[in-house]
């Protein structure tokens, strides 16, 4: 099958583009891509991250996988548990751009992608789970060497990735962060991605994996609990559509937010007509901005938000 697969290193998009030539679809390319991004893009994604998956099928039906990262806390008594404190930490990104993170136990979630590519995979795809994880699992094991663009990723994440123990032991082996050609390994993740491709996504959620992770963040002041793991499941949601020009543009519905500001923006474009005005696009880009309100953010929680929010007389006085 032919296509173009995007990605954030030239083995995640190999991945993908692989799974094409061998006659996978575009969900399959999709998957692998993102597996083989666990580890070589391993401080941006992972199997405790979560994500969205859009996909418009040859039938020309649109389906969205929302597989966000839940809050966690089910079944603790809030009264009793208190958490552990957040650990802020300034990440440094140049030209006076710092901006705080919070990491450490308490900034657990509930993780949601290894259950929302299983689901794109089985719903979507049409290759097996263990191939589409295969070239993952053998990075992992190999190590992934450290290109320029991830040197420069870890000067930036570095007080993140040597936040914890467990992180520096990867990141910073022999106490300072990787350079540029040397690699990056994680027989771990290799381990996890091997079972999930042989077993799917289960075992995270209900198993002794399940277990273990909840166990380890507990332990440490944070508050995952069983019950959120086993409790979670992957939601599908009608997508967010705008109007920029002669396209429908879909996106990511509420409750997230970036799709709604994404389509709200490029509607307003559309209406103002300023093709390749850049002040036009960055006065857009403000307005969008200012419009995550309060009110914004606890209507994304109620029915019927994303059409008040895209009605028409409301995006035409925006736009006026």
């Amino acid at each position: 099958m032919g296509g173009v697969v995007a990605a954030g290193h030239p083995l995640s998009a190999e991945a993908g583009a692989a799974v094409l030539r061998e006659g996978g679809n575009a969900v399959d390319a999709a998957v692998a891509a993102a597996l083989m991004s666990f580890v070589a893009e391993s401080p941006l994604t992972g199997p405790g991250a979560g994500g969205f998956l859009l996909a418009h099928t040859a039938a020309g039906e649109s389906r969205l996988l929302d597989f966000f990262v839940a809050a966690p806390g089910a079944g603790l008594n809030a009264g009793v548990r208190r958490p552990a404190d957040l650990v802020p930490v300034a990440v440094d990104f140049g030209d006076e751009a710092v901006q705080e993170f919070n990491v450490g136990p308490a900034s657990c979630g509930v993780p949601g992608t290894l259950a929302g590519l299983a689901e794109a995979a089985a719903s979507l795809g049409s290759a097996p789970l263990d191939v589409l994880a295969a070239p993952a699992v053998r990075a992992a094991r190999e190590g992934v060497e450290v290109t320029a663009t991830g040197e420069l990723l870890f000067e930036i994440l570095e007080p993140v990735l040597r936040s914890s123990a467990e992180a520096a032991a990867i990141y910073a082996p022999a106490g300072r962060r990787l350079l540029r050609g040397e690699r990056v390994l994680l027989p771990e993740l290799g381990d996890l991605l091997e079972r999930f491709g042989a077993e799917g996504a289960d075992f995270l959620y209900r198993g002794d994996v399940a277990r273990a992770l909840s166990a380890w963040v507990l332990e440490r002041g944070g508050l995952l609990t069983e019950d959120d793991l086993a409790g979670y499941t992957v939601v599908e949601r009608a997508p967010a559509r705008a109007h920029y020009r002669d396209r429908e543009i879909l996106t990511n519905p509420p409750p997230s937010s970036g799709g709604i500001l994404i389509a709200y923006s490029l509607d307003l474009l559309s209406r103002l007509g300023r093709s390749g005005d850049t002040r036009a696009l960055v006065e857009v880009m403000e307005l969008a901005n200012r419009a995550r309100t309060a009110d914004f953010i606890a209507g994304l929680q109620s029915e019927g938000y994303l059409e008040r929010f895209l009605a028409a007389g409301e995006l035409e006085a925006a736009a006026a």
